[in-house]
């Protein structure tokens, strides 16, 4: 049992497990005694029966169990199917008690099993408290061991977690660096197919990118990042909860996580830049080159042109490299003050004195990263005022500046300063970690350990979690996995839910008898069904139990292994469930090998046995710390382990007849390790069986349901993010530190639905991994179209959440570029704000047709007919409408300008994202068709077509 509740786990997660075991273990011992008094008593109830009329069963020279009674066994059996369907449904509502519900499991099945032929109480008493013993040694061992030989916490976890984010951050620089270097071959030139048509050929233009390696490579390592700040994100809650002797306390390392997320938002501008770049390729390249029919002139202007635009690239390559490089220094800086990390490699006196820097314990570095900034900024003033003056950006379109000449060079602008802006405020973040690190080493924090106590709230928050669903937390999807497929519920994001058959109650009954309503909707659920067909799964194994001619081959050949099988690999998904069932099959066949390696190896003397096997859990465990989120194989191959081999030595210490006083008999190696995996077969084939008779939930059909839960969350965090942007533009929110503030309020609504937006999408890409193990029947699944519907999805969350922090850290920039400038660049800032401000951003189009889309795609309904993207939001026409010397170029370089470009940029892609996602709908689900004309058509039947167009002619007549 010490394997159950997983001693390696980090302290407040195996505490929680240990907890929920526990009394779930006493519950069933509860339960246990109950229905084993019931079977009793219903055992006396029958006693009038002869000794042969009970004892002679209906198959001739079957051997019997001496203790059969139909009426304990019948009894039992209602019992035991009853919490079966119980437990499992149980844990379809919460995926997260996995493995405590197993040990639930165990512990049901065996007190179901031998309760059918104890004829007394003590016998009942004697079967609980001796497997009380035995479980709650089993949680001791596990206690003693995670706490005096594996004492783990949650916060070494999450600084080893830590220490590889560091490691990825400074991976995502580096590529940043090469990608900026790569910039200036990005040109026409590098399009791998380009058809140039003539006009009068209706022919479509084909385009292609080439390949982009610096791209691949910065998006290999964000994404690496990105997986560590969501496992330190989820690890939070965790942290808050445990007593801990350390330096920094909870809110320490909250403050971190949200610094470190904010530097990695920020570098997920860079993602803009090359999809932009992409898109930009497709259209044609960087160059503003027309594809049809060009004169000499029309080529040389397109070298000129991309000759200027390299030239800019390579004048901003080296003040990046010097800023990125004081980036990452910012970074080891500030891991080694906050005790993450050894000291960095420019520790010497010289380094800190070049940084103007006193020592790496004193302030000085933030000061250094802002000069760094000043000097990025300085430096790529003038190359950009001079490749602005050769656009002629603030003249009025001609014959000799052609509109889409224009708008292409505005293209090639905001993706430039699109990618500034992401160094910049990449720059910034870093300095705020900087900031953070400093002001823990000037209050103290960093000089002693002190012991640090969860907060009464915490311990609150906590209690409600036991008995919650987690599906707002980032780990949820860890639990999900095992489970086969998340559940998360859209709770507030519905808004006011009507009933359509039902009023809101207003009288008294009407109120007492709605509460009835949940009993229906309980037994209804998917997730009880899912627990009804586990419970009879598990009771065509366990049926040969209750049954005269079959319990004591049962009992005694250990077929209570196939029926906790049973119910241990089933999931609520066909795919998910034939993947773990063939990972259990896979896994006991291994131990197997393992066991007869262990057993065999030492011709089985229990030293060299117990050496071996040592080895044996120390592999598994490996496996089971490097691949947490699948511990299938690991699990399992350690308790087929310990069961074949453990059994074994007990045979070898207390003999064979002690070992058959259970009932069981003894097998030697040989023969019980192919036994076991024979019981593991059978019972998975029935589970097998189950999953898809009498009826099968897929991932295919999770994942269409997941996407349209998807695109509804979408919509309404794209709502509630611009109802966000509309607050902070407008300073109506008051201030965020204020829990009674829209802006907080709004502020905490959006990143939980954040969260489940990450949960959802993580659950998407879940299915399509384990659609592999699902049979084709018909027609193939649309994966491509599935994968694109996901990609834009993506796209569409990413775009919206750059929007938003874009606009966030709009009040958090200075003035001006550069201090000291005047007060006409002063000017222009505010004048800049008040006008975003007074603009509506938001485009109720987009929340609509997300809801549109999500409808169409949960329920497999076509889309309602004339469905249309929304029109592009061209924010730069909004502004110079009501400022028309608001964007001029001579402010390029200011920060407003660059937060003007990143929200027009992110609307743009977003709009296009937006158009794809309504194409690929049509193409999933198809659109409605109110053409037809059924009277026309019935006419056409009757009379003729013939006649039909003859009166048509005579009417025209």
């Amino acid at each position: 049992m010490s394997l159950f509740v997983v001693p390696i786990l980090p302290r407040a997660r195996f505490l929680q497990n240990l907890f929920v075991t526990c009394v779930l273990t006493c519950f069933a011992a509860a339960i246990s005694l109950l229905y084993m008094w019931t079977a009793i008593k219903a055992r006396e109830n029958t006693t009038h029966l002869t000794a042969e009329e009970q004892h002679n069963g209906p198959v001739p020279g079957a051997q019997v169990s001496p203790s059969y009674n139909a009426a304990a066994s019948a009894c039992l059996a209602v019992w035991f199917f009853f919490w079966l369907w119980a437990y499992n449904t149980f844990r379809a509502f919460r995926p997260q008690y996995f493995l405590p519900l197993i040990v639930f499991s165990i512990y049901i099945n065996v007190t179901a099993t031998y309760g059918c032929i104890f004829p007394t109480m003590e016998q009942a008493y004697s079967l609980t408290k001796r497997l009380l013993d035995s479980f709650f040694v089993g949680f001791g061992i596990a206690f003693a061991v995670h706490f005096v030989i594996l004492p783990i916490t949650t916060r070494d976890v999450v600084t080893l977690v830590l220490n590889e984010y560091l490691h990825h951050l400074r991976s995502a620089l580096d590529a940043q660096v090469q990608l900026i270097q790569s910039l200036p071959s990005r040109r026409l030139a590098t399009v791998t197919t380009i058809q140039r048509v003539d006009s009068d050929r209706d022919e479509n233009t084909v385009d292609q990118t080439n390949e982009w390696p610096e791209a691949a490579k910065w998006r290999t390592a964000t994404a690496a990042a990105t997986e560590c700040q969501v496992k330190i994100q989820s690890e939070m809650r965790y942290v808050k909860r445990e007593i801990a002797w350390s330096k920094l306390n909870a809110k320490d390392f909250v403050c971190v996580s949200k610094l470190l997320r904010n530097v990695l938002i920020s570098m997920g501008g860079i993602e803009t830049v090359i999809q932009g770049s992409d898109r930009l390729e497709k259209m044609g390249g960087w160059a503003s080159a027309e594809l049809y029919k060009e004169t000499r002139r029309d080529i040389v202007d397109q070298d000129q042109e991309e000759q200027s635009l390299s030239q800019l690239f390579l004048q901003l390559q080296q003040p990046s490299q010097q800023l990125i490089g004081a980036m990452i220094e910012g970074l080891d800086y500030a891991f080694f003050i906050l005790g993450f990390t050894r000291k960095p490699a420019f520790a010497t006196r010289e380094d800190l004195e070049s940084r103007k820097v006193a020592s790496l314990e004193g302030r000085g570095f933030a000061g250094h990263l802002e000069r760094a900034i000043d000097d990025f900024l300085k430096a790529r003033e003038r190359p950009l005022m001079e490749w602005c003056s050769t656009k002629s950006f603030d003249t009025i379109p001609g014959p000799d500046i052609p509109a889409a000449h224009r708008q292409r060079s505005r293209s090639q602008l905001y993706l430039i300063l699109d990618l500034g802006f992401s160094i910049v405020t990449t720059a910034r973040g870093i300095a705020d970690l900087v900031r953070f690190a400093d002001s823990k080493m000037e209050d103290g924090t960093m000089q002693q350990r002190r012991l640090i106590m969860p907060t009464w709230k915490t311990l609150k928050k906590w209690a409600s979690a036991l008995i919650s669903r987690e599906d707002g937390n980032l780990d949820y999807q860890t639990y999900s996995y095992r489970s086969g497929t998340p559940t998360v519920y859209l709770g507030d994001a519905l808004g006011v839910e009507r009933d359509p058959e039902h009023l809101s109650p207003e009288s008294s009954w009407e109120k007492l008898t709605d509460h009835l309503r949940l009993i229906p909707k309980v037994f209804g659920s998917k997730e009880s069904w899912f627990g009804f067909k586990v419970a009879t799964g598990t009771m065509i194994v366990a049926l040969s139990c209750y049954l005269r001619n079959s319990q004591h081959f049962y009992i005694e050949q250990r077929v209570i292994w196939g029926a906790i099988m049973v119910a241990i690999s089933m999931t609520q998904t066909a795919g998910s469930g034939m993947y773990g069932q063939f990972m259990r099959v896979f896994g006991t066949f291994l131990a197997m090998i393992f066991s007869y390696i262990d057993w065999y190896m030492v011709n089985g003397h229990t030293a060299g046995v117990i050496v071996f096997v040592g080895v044996t859990m120390f592999l598994y465990h490996y496996l089971l710390v490097t691949k947490p989120d699948d511990p299938v194989i690991p699990m399992i191959g350690m308790i087929t382990t310990i069961l074949i081999v453990g059994y074994e030595l007990q045979v070898k210490k207390v003999g064979v007849m002690i070992s058959e006083s259970n009932g069981q008999v003894f097998h030697p190696i040989y023969e019980l390790a192919p036994y076991r995996l024979a019981c593991v077969l059978g019972g998975v084939s029935v589970a097998c069986l189950l999953t898809y008779f009498p009826s099968v939930t897929t991932a295919r059909s999770e994942m269409r349901k997941d996407l349209g839960n998807t695109l509804y969350l979408l919509g309404h965090y794209y709502s509630l993010t611009h109802k966000t942007i509309s607050l902070r533009l407008q300073r109506l929110g008051g201030d965020a530190r204020d829990k009674d503030h829209l802006l907080r309020k709004a502020e905490k609504a959006r990143i939980k639905l954040f969260a489940k937006e990450l949960i959802l999408i993580q659950a998407m890409k879940n299915h399509l991994h384990f659609i592999k193990w699902e049979p084709t029947f018909g027609g193939r699944f649309p994966k491509e179209t599935y994968e694109q519907l996901l990609n834009h999805t993506q796209n569409i969350l990413r775009f919206t959440g750059i929007t938003a922090y874009v606009t966030k850290t709009l009040q958090e920039l200075p003035d001006n570029a550069h201090p000291g400038s005047g007060d006409a660049r002063v000017s222009w800032t505010k004048d800049f704000n008040a006008l975003l401000a007074s603009l509506d951003l938001a485009s109720h189009h987009v929340t609509s047709l997300l809801a549109i889309l999500s409808s169409a795609i949960g329920s497999g309904k076509p889309l309602p007919p004339y469905l249309e993207a929304p029109e592009r939001l061209h924010i730069g026409k909004m502004l110079t409408t009501l400022d028309s010397e608001i964007l001029n170029t001579q402010h390029v370089c200011e920060p407003g300008y660059s937060v003007y470009a990143v929200i027009q940029v992110s609307m743009t892609m977003l709009e296009e994202d937006l158009a794809g996602l309504l194409a690929n709908a049509k193409k999933l689900v198809g659109e409605a068709n109110f053409d037809f004309d059924v009277v026309q058509q019935d006419y056409e039947k009757r009379v003729g077509v013939h006649a039909l167009s003859s009166a048509g002619r005579n009417k025209e007549d």
